[in-house]
């Protein structure tokens, strides 16, 4: 009963719905109309029934109500079977729905919310498969990333033995848990890639060096690395260490037995040296020994014990030949008698093995002492050449036949001397300043010969300047002489009982004697060119110029163009010295410094009877001319004698 009322109530309540419900489903529409139809006929029909029978022998209104009941339990069984199909969409819709707020949570992202309202519940289903669906896939992506994360995580941690840091599936990690998991699997990854080509270089180490040595592995790890393939690893961290120490062990044997191999090769050089051992025996050892392997260091081994034994009976040559080589050194580093007087044992005449180390050492130590301070030595050496040069220059730029020269010697002297000008002050800058860094770094000063390097340098120029007064005190003293012998001669021999040879000068000769006069005639006073020139202009008879003194006009000519155009050029470019005579001698007699000596008249022959003495002398520069008068006779005309120097 209460079943009933409670099914009443729902067609009650099914009663009270409205029709328009289903005005706009067509199907609704005709299942509602079929079923008034049918309804309608199978009452009449049932009614008809009922009149036949008669009202009087049937209970009309058990009837109805038996009527009436099945029709509403009809009803209910089919309202009952869409109501399950209903629950079960529902069932599903919810299932989904929990689903979906299991993925949203898995996934870390806020539960969407769905407008199901009026929604037929076949399409609210759909929409929601549709999310669970694509939260799926999403989920799935996710999943697999992280299995593939924890994979790779597994064979790079099992390569370097260390312990992987695995996520959980279930809830998903959070998208901050993955990016940190993506870059610890890419250090992994990089961790590896560096250990593996740490490992193999580590590796051709190790069997370069072997093979280099010839050296057989002891230990079993040192045999497993040594037969793995080009492809097999160990990158672990106690594999690495292990050999990174088998690595360094070797380096060090490696670079131990280089030195010895290195040393006992000097040794054994050095010990052929002194023995004076034949070329080829020694080409023939090099040959066999070559390399920095174990079985070379022990082949020199055994050559030095055997040159060793050999040197003891030689003991005495090898000691001389020590001494001979220190004192090269000695003078390498300018070391005077105070430096070799430290060591006494220079002088010893033990012979024996002490001795010998002494002197090994000696060498040593001054070896060493010049390497430290070669660029010193190699500016002190170069300094000393130059400055050299320059006193050589110096001393032949006084020679008389320098002007003489037609082959450019004074332009190379003049180039020389640029050179020294500006080679010789940036040596001796750059010698105080080395200096200076010796004092620096050694805390005393540097010393070359006895003397330190400004001592040195100021010696030298103070040498030179000494060396210029004496030449200019000697220059004078011999002006002065000169002058004192021509005025002592003057008084010896008078003018007026002096008598000239008549004889000509040949015309060959490159300087022409004075012409004398004979003996009969008394002698003149020889005139100047000024003189000469007065005496035409008072109405004396003109001198005839001979063919010399013609050439001479047309070389005054001569010297006059070049001059000018000497002149031009200089206006353009520095002056220069010419390899031309002309404009040497035109640059020369500008030049202050550059003067040649006072010209004297010679006298022509000491070994004639009569002397020769000239009346006037003139002292000229390069430029200037001397002028000479003979006596007149009756035969010759006075001539002018032109000499140039």
């Amino acid at each position: 009963m209460e079943m009933e009322d409670d099914f009443k109530r729902k067609l009650c309540d099914m009663d009270e719905l409205d029709e328009k419900i289903v005005d706009k489903k067509p199907w609704a529409q005709k299942l509602l109309t079929s079923a008034q139809q049918i309804t309608k006929k199978a009452v009449l029909n049932w009614c008809n029934i009922i009149y036949k029978i008669g009202e009087a022998e049937l209970d009309i209104d058990d009837y109805v109500s038996i009527f009436l009941n099945q029709i509403e339990s009809l009803y209910e069984d089919l309202i009952t079977d869409v109501d399950a199909i209903q629950e079960k969409s529902l069932d599903k819709i919810m299932r989904l729905l929990q689903q979906m707020e299991n993925l949203c949570k898995d996934l870390h992202v806020e539960i969407p919310t769905l407008n199901y309202e009026n929604m037929p519940l076949c399409d609210l289903h759909r929409l929601v498969l549709q999310r669970v669906e694509e939260y799926e896939a999403l989920a799935e992506i996710r999943r697999k990333e992280l299995r593939d994360l924890h994979q790779k995580q597994l064979t790079l941690c099992k390569s370097l033995g260390w312990e992987p840091k695995l996520l959980s599936e279930s809830p998903l990690p959070l998208p901050k848990e993955m990016e940190d998991l993506r870059m610890h699997v890419d250090s992994l990854e990089n961790e590896v890639l560096e250990r593996e080509e740490k490992f193999f270089m580590l590796k051709e180490e190790v069997v370069d060096i072997v093979g280099e040595l010839g050296a057989s592995p002891n230990l079993d790890f040192e045999r497993e690395i040594l037969g793995l393939s080009n492809t097999d690893v160990r990158i672990g961290d106690g594999d690495l260490e292990q050999l990174q120490l088998y690595r360094d062990r070797l380096v060090e044997q490696f670079k131990n037995v280089k030195e010895e191999i290195s040393e006992l090769r000097s040794k054994v050089d050095g010990l052929w040296d002194k023995l004076e051992t034949d070329i080829a025996e020694r080409d023939a050892f090099r040959q066999k020994n070559i390399g920095n392997s174990l079985e070379t260091l022990k082949a020199l081994d055994v050559e030095v014990k055997r040159l060793e034994v050999m040197k003891k009976a030689n003991i005495e040559g090898f000691i001389k030949r020590q001494r001979q080589e220190l004192a090269e050194i000695w003078d390498k580093c300018h070391c005077t008698d105070a430096d070799k007087g430290d060591f006494p044992f220079y002088y010893s005449d033990c012979y024996n093995e002490d001795l010998f180390e002494l002197h090994e050492r000696e060498i040593e130590k001054w070896k060493g002492y010049y390497e430290e301070n070669r660029e010193l030595f190699v500016s002190l050496n170069e300094y000393k050449k130059l400055w050299q040069e320059h006193l050589e220059l110096e001393l032949n730029s006084g020679g008389a036949n320098r002007y003489k020269n037609r082959g450019g010697q004074l332009l190379m002297e003049e180039k020389m001397r640029n050179k020294f000008r500006k080679r010789i002050p940036m040596i001796e800058q750059n010698l105080v300043k080395l200096s200076e860094a010796y004092l620096l770094h050694k805390g005393k000063p540097f010393f070359t010969y006895g003397k330190t390097v400004e001592q040195y340098i100021n010696q030298l120029h103070e040498d030179e300047d000494k060396e210029f007064k004496l030449k200019l005190s000697a220059k004078k003293q011999q002006r002065e002489q000169a002058s004192t012998v021509g005025r002592s001669r003057m008084a010896l021999f008078p003018v007026s009982s002096m008598a000239l040879n008549p004889s000509p000068t040949p015309r060959h000769c490159s300087k022409r004697k004075v012409p004398a006069t004979p003996a009969t005639e008394p002698v003149k006073k020889l005139k100047t060119a000024s003189q000469t020139k007065k005496s035409t202009r008072s109405g004396l008879p003109k001198l005839n110029v001979s063919r010399n003194r013609r050439r001479s006009a047309r070389r005054d000519k001569l010297r006059q163009r070049l001059s000018f155009k000497s002149s031009q050029s200089s206006n353009k470019e520095n002056a220069t010295a010419s390899t031309s005579y002309n404009d040497f001698e035109k640059e020369v007699s500008t030049k202050v410094n550059c003067r040649s000596t006072a010209f004297v008249l010679k006298e022509s022959n000491e070994a004639i009877a009569s002397p020769f003495t000239p009346t006037t002398s003139e002292f000229v520069t390069p430029q200037r001319v001397v002028l000479l008068q003979k006596t007149p006779s009756q035969k010759h005309v006075p001539k002018l004698k032109i000499d140039f120097v």
